[in-house]
């Protein structure tokens, strides 16, 4: 295997520019936690007749891939870079991880441009509905012109039936569908409110415009949670137990031609390895058999299930309700919509699932009336490992994982007008990086190279568009990484690492061509081509900054323990931006210590003593190729720009005592040395650094 030059490319593959009356509308369709094979068009027993044409009508895929959770999936998604690039490795969070690394910072970095703020510039409107959990700034700071969705940017999961944990935005916006509880389901709103974004997309200064529509939902993420009788239709489907129904997927997966017809049903998937009483007694064992439980524990796990898959129900029936609109509009054949999922099925803990706050290992039998009250108002319930493993049949393991039950999910693209309908499965591999370049692509917008100030990181993922087409795609790897489980495709070959199982973990081995399934691990047969697949994810990884090669919270030049407390500072450092914003360098924290960072454009030095700032600032914005100097006695302050006459005033003293955080080269890693947010992180390259004496 020779490595392919194109690699971790930014190809986007535009094609001609379409004019303003031709540009197709753009509707994404989000689901959440909607596992490999819960679409009937990809073998569930689930009933999606409306997603099911879309399928029908555009072309759906049959390797396609996400970021292994929720929050990582959305900043690729909407950004067309990998998550670390965005921000967000791992988590959404309030705080940036303690070790300063940009990948694991927990929001959207100011260096990147998000697919509403892209197609805003472009003359789009912007609609967004449903879960953000990109952390703040939110929606309406990153591009989205009206949104109505989770009050929390930072929430994972939310009661449906609760109409206090959703707001609609801009602030002061009166919401046009204002139910009460007891009359409020929130996936049956989001449903409505793409509708009344529609029709307000059409009207007053928005008539003539086309649209981009974001419909994020929060089912079938837990809790899981349906109107009643929606509920109790699938009651009996899942009577059957997971081990029937699986076959059964198999089996339509089969004559769907997404599976091979000599594809065996693998195993049961392994409960990962955690507390007894969240992995509900079975941590590290394979999931049981159906029929080797209780009769109460079945039906239990029935009322789980039924809820989960009423949930897509309502979901599909949102998608139908949403596609005879733009029929009746004229709007069908020129919209671009796009459905996918954030992840495969969540296992979330054990075989029987959890009730309550997560991990707080609580796992009630339901029987009687709480058993009939499952999934309503007050409750909150998932459906656990067993029923994850049916949702990603045939494929191994589960969100969290970068196994492809983990990482694998369907997607559907409907566009008339720019691709024609085909029969059966692409299967060229795409990943949630690929929507942006896809939308830029189908709208002949261009992806940005600088915004609001900032160089933005050149997008990572490509157009779909050629494989949609039947034209197929150029070789490339496609590397995952979350919360140290670790995946990367190449062609048919695949390497995997996992976590929270019983044995040692070291990298595997796949040949997805013949084993999706992920049976067969040929890591000691093929020992040349792990090597060689392990050596490119690592060289990713290092790039991005993923765990274990995470970017470090201090100077890599070996300064961290620079001694500063009673001496005079000669700071120096070049740097390359456009339009610099952010920290070059930063040493100390929020009580004593000094920062060299842009402010507007302007070069500003800072330093800290006993939590006071004072500073000193160039009087005019610069860019480019620029060479700081600045320096702190007992007398003065100043700051020096590529040679200028320095700019001065009195000096607070020297810093008295040596600070608790090291320097930070790039970012402000932990408390803010300077006067802004840390990690302040720069938007440019910091070429050169010196905190000594380089003076003649």
């Amino acid at each position: 295997m020779k490595p392919v030059a194109i690699l971790f490319s930014a190809v986007l593959g535009l094609g001609a520019a379409a004019t303003a009356g031709d540009r197709p509308n753009v509707l994404l369709i989000l689901a959440d936690d909607l596992g490999f094979s819960d679409l009937s068009c990809y073998g569930s027993e689930i009933p999606t007749p409306n997603i099911d044409k879309l399928a029908a009508g555009g072309t759906k895929f049959s390797a396609f891939y996400n970021s292994a959770r929720c929050c990582p999936s959305r900043a690729s998604l909407f950004t067309g870079l990998h998550p670390h690039e965005a921000g967000i490795g791992s988590f959404a969070t309030a705080q940036p991880r303690g070790d300063g690394a940009p990948s694991y910072t927990g929001h959207l970095l100011p260096d990147t441009a998000t697919l509403a703020e892209i197609l805003g510039d472009a003359g789009y409107t912007t609609w967004m509905i449903g879960k953000w959990h990109m952390g703040v700034p939110g929606p309406m700071e990153r591009g989205v012109q009206n949104y109505y969705g989770y009050r929390n940017f930072l929430a994972y999961a939310g009661n449906q039936w609760d109409p206090g944990e959703y707001v609609r935005l801009p602030e002061g916006t009166k919401p046009e569908i204002d139910r009460p509880r007891g009359e409020y389901y929130a996936t049956d709103v989001f449903n409505d409110y793409a509708l009344e974004f529609l029709k307000e997309a059409r009207s007053g200064d928005n008539e003539g415009k086309p649209w981009f529509l974001f419909l994020s939902h929060s089912s079938p993420h837990f809790p899981v949670q349906a109107p009643k009788k929606s509920i109790d239709r699938h009651m009996d489907t899942y009577r059957k137990g997971w081990d029937v129904l699986r076959a059964e997927r198999l089996e339509r997966q089969k004559k769907l031609g997404l599976m091979p017809a000599d594809t065996p049903l693998p195993p049961r998937s392994q409960v990962p390895v955690d507390r007894d009483d969240i992995a509900n007694g079975f941590p590290g064992e394979n999931n049981p058999a159906w029929d080797s439980l209780p009769a109460e524990r079945r039906e239990d796990l029935a009322r789980r299930m039924a809820t989960f898959a009423a949930m897509v129900e309502h979901v599909d029936d949102g998608v139908g309700r949403i596609v005879e609109d733009l029929a009746k509009h004229g709007e069908l054949d020129n919209t671009l919509i796009v459905f996918l999922s954030d992840n495969g099925a969540c296992y979330e803990w054990g075989p029987f699932g959890f009730d309550g706050p997560s991990r707080k290992g609580e796992t009630i039998l339901h029987t009687g009336a709480q058993l009939a009250g499952m999934g309503q108002d007050h409750t909150h319930s998932s459906y656990g490992s067993g029923w994850a493993m049916l949702c990603n049949t045939p494929l191994n393991m589960y969100k969290h994982f970068c196994h492809e039950g983990g990482i694998s999910s369907p997607l559907v693209i409907h566009w008339p007008a720019g691709v024609k309908s085909r029969a059966g499965f692409v299967p060229d591999p795409g990943h949630t990086m690929d929507i942006v370049p896809t939308v830029c692509a189908a709208t002949g917008t261009p992806y940005p190279e600088t915004r609001g100030g900032h160089d933005i990181k050149p997008v990572s993922g490509v157009s779909l568009l050629p494989a949609a087409r039947g034209e197929g795609l150029a070789p490339r790897g496609i590397p995952t990484e979350h919360q140290d489980a670790r995946g990367y495709r190449k062609g048919d070959w695949k390497i995997v690492w996992g976590k929270r199982q019983p044995d040692e973990q070291r990298w595997e081995l796949y040949n997805l061509g013949n084993d999706r399934s992920e049976t067969k691990n040929l890591a000691n047969e093929k020992p040349e081509i792990l090597k060689e697949l392990v050596a490119e994810w690592e060289t990713w990884a290092r790039k991005v900054g993923a765990d274990p090669f995470a970017k470090g919270e201090t100077a890599s030049n070996g300064e961290s323990h620079t001694d500063i407390a009673n001496k005079p500072l000669h700071l120096t450092a070049e740097i390359q931006a456009k339009r610099p914003a952010g920290v070059v360098l930063a040493h100390g924290g929020d009580r004593f210590g000094y920062a060299l960072h842009f402010v507007k454009g302007r070069p500003a030095f800072d330093v800290r003593i006993d939590g006071e700032v004072t500073r000193v600032i160039a009087d005019r914005p610069a860019g480019g190729h620029v060479r700081l100097v600045a320096t702190l006695d007992e007398h003065d302050m100043t700051l020096s720009v590529d040679g200028s006459n320095p700019f001065r005033r009195a000096s607070p003293g020297l810093i008295p005592v040596q600070p608790v955080d090291g320097l930070s080269i790039g970012f402000d890693s932990r408390s803010a040395a300077g006067d802004y947010p840390a990690p302040n992180r720069f938007n440019g390259k910091v070429l050169s650094s010196r905190t000594g004496d380089d003076r003649p």
